[in-house]
């Protein structure tokens, strides 16, 4: 596969950007442009890039809004959206501090998608969930133009779970762009150590998402219940989320309001991604605990790691944010959390009872297969054999990037499929006549 960057990393992150253009997410042109100034494992490079790409798309949209060209605004919006919030992405890089361009970029980049939801064929409506106290998770509640309803009664839902670095506005580029054009809704939300909520609210993440989702079922009942001419059919819910999204995903799957659901190259405990970049003997030494090796040590380790490599500085920063550590010993503790095992033995996915589509991607960054899609799918053998499945891909084409990056379209055909397959919808394609 061609590489942009010599960084597998940043290489990786502009296939994400890019693999958005069938979706009205990017522009060939635009994206080689911006890549021309951008140098390799450089955060100010690439923040200075993608905020230019962003200014000027964000021109030609209000230019074309001014002079009522909704598609040529709508197209531009969205393109603006997702290279402003490109641009803010590498800053959390700096030093373990939230850059302060962070959140207003992040805010802009909000804004302009919200000026293309009002473009779209479907309605969009945008939704604040209540969570706990004061706290409300953003969403967005994607609905299908009249024309692409199906015939068969009621609106499938699909809620789509954001990961550990994403925002919702870029998985409307995944699953609510397809979604839609397949009679779904589709909901996405925040929650907490998640986009603006993480930035702006300063919520820390939790690994008991099941309660999260928990409060958007809640919600989505009664919003169905008062809004019954959306026509939402509450008997026909799935969930799916990519990377630490489909962990959240599987985690959400165990209710019971829940009838399908899609993880995309998730891990089944995210301490195991550390175990696949450290010597045995290191992860021994912490696992323990047997005060050989204090924190002080591992701490200082990994500021080596992160003075030597830029990936590693991001991504330890970004762990410490998320969870809301100073530590990165602690935020080892964190990531030991995040897992489908229980304190008691038992497997968390024993308490999952719908069908289940797991993924695996043979060059995955962080989840590797062999110790997360083939863990997760055997941990699934009380469910029958109609109502699990699971796909390794081994190209990058085929899907063998982290979260399908850069096979996008693919990815959303078997999720599509295979909620069809187990709500019971058959389609027919109506050829027009010669």
């Amino acid at each position: 596969m061609f590489h942009f960057f010599k960084s597998e990393w940043f290489d990786f992150e502009l296939v994400r950007l890019l693999g958005f253009a069938p979706y009205e997410g990017a522009e060939i042109a635009e994206v080689l442009q911006a890549v021309g100034s951008i140098r390799d494992s450089d955060a100010e490079s690439w923040h200075t890039a993608w905020l230019r790409a962003g200014s000027k798309t964000e021109a030609l949209a209000q230019e074309a809004e001014d002079r009522g060209d909704r598609l040529t605004a709508r197209r531009a919006y969205l393109r603006s959206s997702n290279y402003i919030r490109a641009a803010q992405y590498m800053l959390s890089s700096r030093k373990g501090h939230i850059d302060p361009r962070m959140l207003p970029t992040l805010e802009r980049a909000i804004a302009n998608f919200r000026r293309a939801t009002q473009l779209m064929d479907g309605d969009v409506h945008c939704l604040e969930i209540p969570y706990e106290k004061h706290i409300a998770l953003p969403g967005y509640l994607y609905l299908p133009p009249a024309e692409r309803r199906l015939s068969d009664g009621k609106i499938p839902i699909l809620i789509n779970i954001g990961g550990g670095d994403s925002t919702q506005e870029e998985l409307y580029f995944i699953n609510p762009t397809a979604g839609v054009q397949q009679g779904y809704a589709v909901l996405t939300y925040e929650g907490p150590g998640q986009g603006i909520l993480l930035r702006r609210e300063g919520l820390t993440m939790r690994p008991d998402w099941e309660v999260v989702n928990g409060k958007v079922l809640d919600f989505l009942e009664v919003y169905a219940r008062e809004h019954p001419a959306l026509d939402l059919d509450l008997d026909r819910i799935g969930v799916c989320g990519a990377s630490m999204g489909g962990y959240f995903a599987l985690r959400a799957a165990a209710d019971t309001r829940v009838k399908a659901c899609i993880s995309i190259d998730p891990f089944y405990c995210m301490w195991d991604i550390m175990k696949g970049r450290m010597p045995e003997y290191l992860i021994h030494m912490f696992e323990t605990d047997q005060g050989c090796a204090p924190d002080s040590f591992f701490n200082g380790l990994v500021r080596f790691l992160q003075w030597a490599n830029f990936q590693a500085r991001w991504e330890f920063n970004h762990l410490k944010t998320i969870f809301g550590v100073e530590a990165p010993s602690d935020a080892f503790r964190a990531m030991m959390t995040y897992t489908l095992s229980r304190s008691d033995e038992k497997e968390y996915l024993a308490d999952v009872h719908c069908p289940v589509f797991v993924t695996g991607a043979a060059a995955a960054l962080y989840a590797k297969p062999e110790f997360s899609t083939d863990r997760i799918y055997n941990a699934l053998g009380h469910l029958r054999d109609q109502d699990k499945l699971k796909w390794i891909a081994a190209d990058a084409a085929q899907g063998g990037l982290q979260a399908k990056v850069g096979a996008f379209g693919l990815s959303a055909h078997r999720t599509f499929a295979w909620l069809d397959q187990h709500f019971g919808i058959d389609r027919k394609i109506a050829y027009k006549p010669n």
